[in-house]
């Protein structure tokens, strides 16, 4: 049996994507409209990344072992029955527990996507394809998702929590649907030459891009997680709309973005170009400080800073998958640690935000978008601060 097409995959992981999102948007707003707090909200989506960070490292286990397609299914399985719960039950508590299921199921489908990605051409005796290819169309995947389920929790802010989460656990079983053919498909390494042969650099880098995407994942998930609470002041009845335009055209910078990384590998081996356009990140976080400071809120203004913060996500994330990919066995495990720092950084940034922001609202005096761009802009300064620390050492064993 040979492993699935690149194609399917990706609609894998866009299916996916789109449904953990629209389950945690919809939830965050159903807290939003129950008068939660900002501690509060953080405090549900840090339980929920806990889920995602615990079970991922079981979940790249799970791949190399059981795997691949097998762990995917019992991943998007999850995922469906947390909507299924909320959509017989909807409620702050059982949004919650929605959430969890939604983030512990993908915690187990993307090693195992990741390890189907990895493994395919490797047996079916086709060209292979650059790992820089396969890993912009595994980003490209994901990430569309996430796109679609920003989308649709703008497009059903006014509408029935019922309506999104079974639109998400739609999304959920229709992966199910496509992977169930390859269920007990084998794990098949291609060989470690070529761009998946080793580099006296590659434990440098992966070290310092995973560093980097926690810190990243820190700045993007307190920002998902507190941008509709933060715009409740400045956008009233519009805040659920306004943030799922922001977050919409975030994601929708790191999609593009990824395109261009599947079309140019300038990027492999070259730290310091990554770190550059990086500093996206900070630019669109000092913007959001701006737009708050100068009371120019606006859709649009708001919506190129969250495009400018998926540029810089988008080159966090790429060197971290791409150089945990790189070796070609054990690549479940590899993918694991590379979700781990993912999840660590998702269930930190809720909390962090929570707390920071809580704070912001009883001691300052600018509005809470002022604070949210506070802590954004601290989250940037941090991550390009420790990987200029770090990059001078991977340039000295080979790096550019």
């Amino acid at each position: 049996m040979r492993p699935p097409p690149l194609a399917l995959l990706q609609w894998s992981n866009l299916l996916v994507g789109c449904g953990s999102f629209l389950t945690a948007m919809v939830s965050n707003g159903l807290w939003t409209s129950v008068g939660w707090s900002f501690w509060s909200i953080g405090l549900a989506m840090t339980i929920g990344s806990l889920c995602y960070a615990g079970c991922v490292i079981i979940g790249g286990r799970l791949a190399d072992h059981w795997g691949r397609a097998r762990t995917a299914l019992l991943g998007a399985a999850i995922g469906a029955l947390g909507c299924a719960l909320a959509v017989a039950a909807p409620g702050p508590s059982v949004a919650l527990v929605a959430t969890m299921l939604a983030f512990a199921g993908p915690a187990l489908f993307f090693p195992g996507c990741a390890g189907l990605f990895s493994d395919a051409e490797g047996a079916s005796g086709a060209a292979p394809v650059p790992l820089h290819v396969k890993v912009s169309k595994y980003n490209l995947g994901w990430s569309a998702g996430n796109f679609c389920g920003f989308a649709g929790f703008a497009l059903l802010a006014q509408a029935d929590v019922r309506i999104g989460f079974a639109v998400a656990g739609a999304a959920f079983l229709a992966v199910i649907a496509l992977l169930w053919h390859w269920r007990s498909l084998p794990p098949r390494p291609p060989a470690p030459a070529g761009d998946r042969a080793p580099h006296p650099a590659l434990p440098r880098l992966t070290m310092t891009a995973r560093v980097a995407l926690l810190l990243c994942c820190m700045l993007s998930m307190g920002m998902i997680s507190a941008i509709s609470r933060a715009l409740a002041g400045t956008a009233g009845d519009d805040a659920r709309g306004w943030a799922g335009l922001t977050l919409a055209c975030y994601s929708g910078g790191y999609v593009i973005t990824f395109m261009v990384f599947g079309h140019w590998a300038g990027w492999v081996l070259r730290p310091w170009r990554m770190w550059t356009l990086q500093i996206a990140f900070l630019v669109g976080a000092l913007g959001i400080c701006a737009l708050a400071l100068g009371a120019m809120v606006t859709p649009t203004l708001l919506a190129a800073c969250g495009a400018l913060i998926g540029v810089g996500f988008a080159s966090c994330y790429t060197t971290s998958i791409y150089y945990s990919l790189r070796l070609p066995d054990g690549v479940g495990r590899a993918a694991g640690l590379h979700e781990t720092f993912i999840g660590v950084g998702n269930t930190l940034g809720p909390l962090v935000s929570g707390l920071a922001l809580s704070g912001w609202s009883m001691w300052a005096v600018g509005s809470d978008l002022l604070g949210l761009g506070c802590y954004l802009v601290a989250a940037a300064v941090i991550c390009l601060g420790v990987q200029a620390v770090l990059i001078p050492a991977a340039v000295r064993l080979g790096a550019r």
